[in-house]
């Protein structure tokens, strides 16, 4: 039995996900998952670059980053409202066009702001405001459909809240947004539809697409994702470093500039940055809905327990003070010579000279990978709307796709059609990361792993 113990798991992998259940009769068998290694066709090792940035192998273009629970009635769904089988279409499904709604007419000379709201659109994290705002706007322009953005922001209970005011009838979101290590609670509250339009031929990255699936059907529509990745200063080390064992050895030998206090930095409060040093031991499998086991190499996870106590000294990390956006600030002030961060912090390095790679190992024997998160958008099955909500989740997911960077800072799981070696980079760690489990019994392992952590600071 390994060592970790805890309580509460917080940070980017925080969000407590309800426990207030839906009845068992929803539940759906699934097959076996094993969420061991990466859940996409990532290349086996990230992009490495050398000092003036450049990615091995690359393409000269890509080379170098220098870019500027209610007794009230529930809504109620038709008794014979079709259900697909499996991942298939259902009988009733309709084409793109004919899906969807169009009140331009019966909208005609009514601006945005002064429509009636058609669409609930619930988010936590204001990132997204711009993004959800422009495609609102858009699809309002092409539909006469007002989507109205609401932002649940501070919430402890975010599904919970989605959940109780869908069961009081009040004024619910017909659509909202999850991050997917929550699916498989919002599934069991019957909060999620089916979505039988997003495929591999929209360009949705088939990591992403597995994400969405939940009891052998695909309820999500796949959004964004975000990954660990390492960055390091490009006029500091002269090669990309294959371990972190070797970064320790380098600074050993080479002397950093005078301003220099952190060698390595990563936020040690939150289990999504410290599970890379964790990873090679553990393994998330499922053998049916509901139920999964968390496996751990022993012996593995004494070598990681090993390691890691005995690189804290080189590594001076401050874990009261520690934090997302403190150690970008120190590694664009040059304080930090090499950190872990997620992908959607890359936007704020634009304009940098840096370095990138995916998650580099431990050292020559001990493997190391990121966890990964996919956001969902989800249409919510009590929504009278459900055609026009599925419509505009494809919309925003899909359609879209191409906005969604530049209006959030997130990368969408529809790799641009011309990527710059950034996005390729981020992309390869998504793709070949770990994918955070949908279920209920993996929130004991983040919160034992936070707490392990910890207990070294």
């Amino acid at each position: 039995m390994n060592g970790l113990a805890g309580k509460e798991r917080t940070g980017r992998l925080g969000r407590t996900c309800p426990g207030r259940l839906r009845p068992a009769a929803l539940i759906a068998a699934a097959g076996m998952l094993a969420f061991a290694g990466g859940c996409g066709k990532g290349a086996e090792e990230g992009r490495t670059l050398d000092a003036a940035g450049t990615g091995a192998g690359a393409t000269a273009e890509m080379a170098g980053h220098l870019s500027d629970g209610s007794d009230a009635k529930a809504p109620s769904k038709p008794a014979d409202a079709p259900v697909a089988d499996g991942l298939g279409v259902t009988d009733t499904e309709k084409s793109n066009a004919d899906i969807r709604i169009d009140k331009r007419e019966e909208r005609e000379g009514i601006s945005y702001e002064a429509a009636p709201t058609d669409l609930n659109f619930w988010y936590e994290e204001d990132s997204y405001t711009s993004f959800l705002e422009l495609a609102a706007a858009r699809y309002y322009e092409e539909t006469g459909v007002k989507v109205m953005p609401r932002q649940i922001s501070g919430s402890l209970d975010y599904l919970g809240e989605i959940y109780d005011a869908t069961m009081e009838n009040e004024e619910f979101p017909d659509l909202y947004l999850l991050p997917g290590e929550c699916l498989e609670e919002a599934y069991l509250y019957g909060l999620a539809a089916e979505n039988t339009r997003s495929t591999e031929a929209d360009g949705i990255v088939p990591c992403a697409l597995l994400a969405s699936q939940y009891g052998g059907r695909r309820l999500g529509y796949p959004l964004n994702y975000n990954a660990c990745v390492f960055v390091f200063q490009s006029d500091y080390f002269g090669n990309a470093p294959q371990s972190l064992q070797e970064i320790i050895d380098y600074s050993k030998e080479n002397d950093p500039a005078e301003n220099v206090e952190y060698l390595l930095e990563w936020d040690v409060n939150d289990p999504f940055y410290d599970f890379p040093f964790f990873s090679n031991c553990v393994s998330f499998e499922k053998t049916e809905a509901e139920r999964m086991t968390i496996v751990y190499d022993e012996a593995l996870y004494q070598q990681d327990l090993e390691y890691f106590e005995g690189i804290l000294e080189s590594f001076s990390v401050d874990a009261e003070r520690v934090s997302e956006d403190s150690i970008v600030e120190n590694f664009l002030t040059g304080r930090t010579l090499s950190a872990i961060i997620d992908t959607d912090s890359l936007k704020r390095l634009d304009g940098y000279g840096y370095a990138l790679m995916k998650m580099p190992n431990l050292n020559e024997t001990l493997t190391a990978n990121s966890s990964s998160v996919t956001t969902l958008v989800i249409v919510n099955d009590f929504t009278e709307q459900e055609d026009a909500a599925a419509d505009f989740a494809y919309f925003v997911t899909v359609t879209m796709a191409d906005e969604l960077h530049a209006a959030s800072g997130h990368y969408s799981v529809i790799p641009s059609a011309d990527p710059d070696w950034v996005e390729g980079v981020a992309l390869e760690a998504y793709t070949s990361a770990v994918p955070a489990p949908d279920s209920k019994d993996a929130k004991r392992f983040w919160v034992d792993l936070k707490e392990t952590i910890l207990k070294y600071f």
